[in-house]
């Protein structure tokens, strides 16, 4: 955790190179031509004009349709090129290695326009999040937990976020929420491995956990865990956190049980499998797989660097997945995690989010590590 302690940053004042781009509310985005992903068939279509306005897709239209842009649309011709949802990394934190600001742009400029960002120090990453709303800096859209919740001396003792009994883990999660966090994070376990030497090792006990729990279900605010051990990732599903942030290390019988009890799991293969004990996590990532657990697209970006997000695709398949799963992970899935019903497929209605790129993701996942083109809310931001 050191590197993590050192890589905490208070979010900064506006740079003068961070201006945001702006465009009117009502003016009109076409993308023409190429092809683009139906996520939810699984295939390529090919693609007459995509058109956007007001922040979201408007009008599909096919190749040859009867169809006319405004005088006023700005059009981008994409013959050749593949048009994707934009993706989602359920697992960053935009406020660790570098300015946040300047994090938050390097993931949009990577594709990722919705994030979710589990746990920063002082309230960054909801701050964060309001000055993108506000169109105050450049980055995805963030879905904000407030600090890290743990256990006085456990893994997350940094960002003076840890508690010792459970009303002050009932405090501390009614704190950040308060000041606006959108879910709350638990520091359950250690990571790899301590979750390989012992796998019972808990460091946030139940009565510590439940109050968290109780507190974000009052609030109808979801919780994740960081319980990379079998016990406490066990523990975690029990009380019913929504989702696990990394993958655990678990056997056959710990994978049906997480299976049964619904709970989302947040890759970060990446990262964990580079470490002591990536062996034993990526063998549980593929019996979580085959056990039928839902698997996000997750980073840990802060750990891994910000704007390289796209290395849990190479992972993800390397572990077993097709390129389709691995897409979807970043896409349908991941946005059913966290509930925003308008990302995540292109669709009429749905957000304004596209990335564009060279090549036919759905062969070969290395072509999404250089978007040609990401759009957000109908805005060229690269």
């Amino acid at each position: 955790m050191a590197l993590l302690a050192a890589a905490m940053a208070i979010l900064p004042n506006p740079r003068p190179d961070s201006t945001p781009l702006r465009v009117p509310a009502e003016s009109t985005l076409v993308l023409s031509g190429g092809r683009y992903l139906d996520i939810r068939a699984g295939i390529l279509r090919p693609n007459g004009a995509i058109v956007l306005r007001g922040g979201k897709i408007v009008e599909m239209h096919p190749p040859g349709g009867q169809w006319h842009s405004p005088a006023d649309a700005e059009v981008l011709d994409q013959s050749g090129r593949t048009i994707l949802p934009g993706l989602i990394d359920a697992h960053v934190h935009l406020t660790l290695a570098g300015p946040p600001r300047e994090n938050a742009a390097a993931t949009l400029r990577a594709g990722f326009t919705t994030v979710a960002d589990l746990g920063a120090a002082r309230g960054g990453g909801v701050r964060l999040r309001d000055a993108i709303a506000a169109g105050a800096a450049i980055g995805p859209r963030v879905i904000a937990a407030g600090s890290w919740i743990g256990a006085k001396g456990g893994v997350c003792e940094f960002g003076g976020a840890t508690v010792s009994t459970s009303d002050e883990a009932g405090a501390r999660a009614r704190a950040d929420l308060e000041a606006g966090a959108d879910l709350l994070k638990v520091c359950v376990t250690g990571w790899p491995a301590d979750a390989v030497n012992s796998p019972d090792s808990v460091e946030l006990k139940a009565d510590m956990l439940q109050a968290v729990m109780d507190v974000g279900r009052a609030a109808r605010r979801p919780v994740y865990a960081h319980a990379i051990g079998r016990a406490g990732a066990l523990l975690a599903a029990r009380q019913g956190v929504r989702a696990l942030a990394h993958t655990p290390i678990v056997d056959s019988t710990g994978a049906a049980e997480l299976k049964a009890s619904g709970v989302y799991l947040i890759s970060t293969l990446a990262t964990l499998t580079a470490g002591p004990g990536g062996d034993r996590v990526l063998q549980s990532f593929q019996l979580l797989r085959q056990a039928g657990v839902p698997i996000v697209f997750g980073t840990d970006a802060g750990v891994l660097p910000h704007g390289s997000n796209t290395k849990e695709f190479a992972a993800l398949t390397g572990a077993g997945l097709s390129p389709l799963e691995a897409l979807r992970a970043a896409t349908l899935t991941a946005a059913a995690l966290l509930g925003l019903a308008e990302v995540g497929e292109i669709a009429a209605g749905k957000a304004g989010d596209l990335v564009v790129v060279s090549g036919d993701p759905l062969s070969d996942v290395r072509v999404l590590d250089k978007p040609l083109l990401v759009v957000m809310a109908g805005r060229v931001v690269r």
